[in-house]
């Protein structure tokens, strides 16, 4: 994970699923409860998402804009967007082709770098 004063990038690796979503959702509200209301969530190093997952990713979602913030997703792919389409739960998400694509959107003009929490246990 890697905080800027405007938003916050995670980088999910590995599986996401009901081993490793707990993890994930406690580490975005930790982020949340200290500002970090901004979030750009890289999926591209993603493997796999059950529901379990995608249930933090919508909880997170909502958290974020209960709080004046935001989430976005970068780098959907694979099982992910095929469980997004066939849930219908893409038009739910922001969806970047790229986190550079994420922080175009986002940015005044800042790069940032993405730091990583393992999805897997």
């Amino acid at each position: 994970m890697d905080a800027h004063p405007h938003f916050s990038v995670v980088t999910l690796l590995g599986d996401l699923d009901k081993s490793s979503a707990p993890r994930l959702e406690e580490k975005l509200a930790e982020l949340m409860e200290h500002g970090h209301t901004c979030l750009i969530i890289d999926t591209a190093k993603l493997g796999f998402c059950d529901s379990t997952g995608i249930w933090v990713l919508l909880t997170s979602l909502r958290r974020a804009y209960e709080r004046k913030g935001w989430l976005r997703l970068a780098g959907v792919h694979g099982f992910l967007g095929r469980l997004l389409d066939l849930t219908r739960l893409r038009e739910a998400f922001p969806i970047d082709l790229t986190v550079e694509e994420s922080i175009r959107q986002v940015s005044d003009g800042r790069t940032a770098s993405s730091g990583s929490i393992s999805a897997s246990r």
